[in-house]
């Protein structure tokens, strides 16, 4: 599920981090700046959305790849892609936006167009306003703003799933 996306930050990165984790854009932004030293998010890579994800209790659990382009990763650290996105089950197929959503694949993805992150979920997407709204909408392409950008090339596309969270027995105390 998709949460509406709130916050001061007006970038596409922390839009999707806000919209899978449910936090503010300004804080999604404060974690990226944190964990990357940049004084500024203008421009969010995978990998560092990806870390900004695990930082909240999102790990990544399957991928989605453009064929021609992965050999040239799109990772701000490469190091970082390696531990965090390597193991990940990934799938090579060229893939248009609203190829990739038609058929509703389960699960939160983090999805990066050409230049853009959009976050979709169950049925729904959320962007920063540029495609799409803020606020989660039902994905259709018969909708003339969502068919205008459903031709766009998917570059990367990533299912996020919650970490389960561990509970403590009595014995191990």
């Amino acid at each position: 599920m998709l949460h509406r996306i709130t916050g001061r930050a007006t970038k596409c990165g922390p839009a999707a981090i806000s919209a899978i984790a449910g936090v503010p854009t300004h804080e999604a932004a404060a974690v990226i700046r944190r964990l990357t030293g940049r004084r500024a998010v203008n421009g969010v890579y995978m990998d560092e959305l990806t870390t900004a994800l695990a930082e909240l209790g999102w790990t990544p659990d399957r991928a989605l790849r453009h064929p021609r382009l992965r050999d040239r990763r799109y990772a701000h650290d490469e190091e970082v892609w390696e531990r965090r996105l390597s193991e990940v089950p990934c799938e090579l197929r060229a893939v248009t936006l609203g190829t990739f959503l038609d058929p509703a694949p389960a699960g939160a993805w983090a999805i990066a167009t050409s230049d853009h992150f959009v976050a979709y979920s169950d049925g729904f997407v959320a962007d920063n306003g540029a495609f799409f709204s803020r606020k989660p909408a039902f994905w259709f392409r018969a909708i003339p703003e969502h068919d205008r950008v459903a031709l766009r090339r998917v570059r990367e596309a990533v299912r996020f799933a919650p970490v389960s969270r561990r509970i403590a027995h009595p014995e191990e105390c």
